[in-house]
């Protein structure tokens, strides 16, 4: 399923979260961060200078600023992330790093700050990371600010592939005859659709999804982006689905043939003619003064 699927998606949290105030979702509040018990300096020094159990904990950050620092600090020039649209390369530049997609469900946010901090401290024998000298690639960052870190940190955590994600953008490009390499326009209608599912209809999407319904979905012309946001805290869940078309035509062709007996019946039960919401703008954004960190 679109939240559950591998290799192509792309987690946003914070989107997720503004799009179910929204439409009224009900989502679980976000775990408080553990309770820190004081030590006292005594008991500090006799476990060695840190706490039994201590490991580097890096503040917590915000991952839309941090993948903001991502091409601030030219990270997109050496390492891709599958379906974000970074400033194009020169002609014949490559990124020579390794690619980050799906990073965050691998390795802890102390890895990461590590890894930007002392590339050297662990050496991964592998394409893209190590220079002829035997040395990690990864260049150093001295004017990085602790901020940059923190949130760059949360952006490599976001590039999350597995697991339950709340919230999942996934693009479909277009197949571009002749072309070394499809690209996605940006979707510039939108067709919102709420449905109550049980977590057997959930299942049965995914398997449809798995199996056919991305070219399902890419037989449609002028269809461009599927966004899917699911409430997880109730037994009849809400899924909300955001359909973005290149343009009306697009939609209006889409509303037709979603209908159409000939349409899969996974289609039809997400599209509801005269039920949805259209919108001709980019539905969400982040207002920073009305969001915790």
């Amino acid at each position: 399923m679109w939240w559950f699927r591998t290799k192509r998606l792309r987690v946003s949290g914070a989107a997720a979260l503004i799009a179910c105030a929204f439409w009224g979702c009900r989502l679980a509040k976000a775990p408080a961060p553990p309770a820190v018990q004081p030590i006292t300096m005594e008991a500090l020094h006799q476990s060695g200078g840190v706490p039994a159990g201590w490991k580097f904990s890096p503040p917590r950050g915000d991952a839309a600023a941090g993948r903001r620092a991502f091409v601030d600090l030219g990270c997109d020039t050496c390492h891709a992330v599958r379906d974000e649209r970074f400033p194009a390369l020169a002609a014949g530049d490559k990124r020579p790093g390794p690619e980050l997609t799906g990073m965050g469900s691998h390795h802890p946010a102390e890895y990461f700050a590590e890894s930007i901090l002392n590339p050297n401290a662990v050496l991964v024998d592998g394409p893209g990371y190590l220079g002829p000298d035997g040395r990690s690639i990864m260049p150093a960052y001295p004017d990085m600010t602790l901020a940059q870190l923190a949130n760059l940190v949360a952006y490599l955590q976001s590039l999350t592939v597995d697991g339950d994600a709340t919230h999942v953008h996934h693009l479909i490009a277009p197949a571009a005859a002749g072309a070394a390499a499809a690209t996605t326009p940006e979707a510039a209608v939108f067709l919102v659709e709420v449905n109550e599912v049980s977590p057997q209809q959930l299942k049965a999407f995914d398997d449809w999804f798995g199996q056919s319904g991305m070219d399902d979905l890419k037989s449609f012309t002028g269809f461009v982006s599927l966004q899917t946001f699911v409430n997880r805290t109730v037994g009849q869940r809400q899924l909300v689905t955001v359909f973005g078309f290149a343009d009306e035509a697009a939609l209006q062709d889409f509303l037709t043939q979603a209908q159409a007996a000939a349409a899969p019946p996974e289609i039809r039960a997400l599209v509801r003619r005269g039920k949805g919401s259209v919108f001709h703008s980019t539905l969400l954004y982040k207002a920073p003064g009305l969001s915790l960190p």
